[in-house]
């Protein structure tokens, strides 16, 4: 994505905007890093070659090296970023910085006991968790999804809502405590079922815990 300040007063060697590109990723975890590059242009729209270098109003939240504009998630909040050359400078880029995800645990037992009744259901809780700072991380999505047995035409087992796969939000203390699995009246129950949980992070990296599973007792 390009964005370029425009309609500026020629500047020195006469540069009259920055063109300023980006990826069209906005938000980082804290740690992660994104490149960022900006070309000085004059009004022929011709690139000319002065430096150009980077700043913000936001050091605890993002750090950008001001040679190569490279951006870096320090703090959760949103951070802002600038470009210069010369006496010129680009709008201000804002990033949505959250709290890295760097592992997804199992809260409590993998191994459920539910009893064969129709209707009746156990609780399977995980949490997001940082580690710098150590803490939970709210807000992050968590899928869910039975893996066995096959749905079928009638699925024996199901999620809370009756569906065999669903994205939960975890809560502020960075777990997901709602998901159930419960047996479908009139189905004949399964020795067991499987439900794998996985999370990923904001650049579509999975989270380290994903694929863990959850293993439901009928009993």
């Amino acid at each position: 994505m390009a964005l370029g300040c425009s309609g500026l007063d020629e500047g020195e060697a006469g540069i009259v905007s920055l063109e300023v590109t980006i990826p069209s990723l906005s938000t980082l975890e804290v740690g992660e890093q994104l490149q960022l590059s900006a070309v000085p242009l004059n009004a022929d729209g011709d690139v000319v070659p002065v430096a150009v270098s980077w700043r913000t109003p936001d050091p605890t939240i993002v750090a950008v090296d001001a040679a190569t504009g490279l951006l870096t998630g320090v703090g959760p909040g949103t951070g802002r970023v600038q470009a210069t050359a010369g006496s010129l400078s680009s709008d201000l880029l804002s990033f949505n910085i959250i709290l890295g995800t760097d592992t997804l645990v199992i809260v409590g037992d993998s191994i459920v006991p539910v009893p064969l009744e129709p209707g009746t259901t156990g609780a399977l809780v995980v949490q997001l968790r940082s580690f710098v700072p150590a803490d939970p991380v709210p807000g992050g999505p968590v899928i869910y999804e039975i893996t066995s047995p096959a749905a079928g035409v009638v699925p024996v087992v199901a999620l809370t809502g009756g569906v065999q796969i669903d994205t939960l939000t975890t809560g502020a203390d960075g777990t997901v405590a709602t998901v159930m699995l419960s047996r479908t009246p009139g189905t004949v129950a399964p020795d067991t079922a499987i439900v794998q949980v996985r999370a990923t992070r904001s650049s579509g990296a999975p989270v380290p815990g994903s694929g863990q599973q959850f293993i439901v007792l009928f009993q």
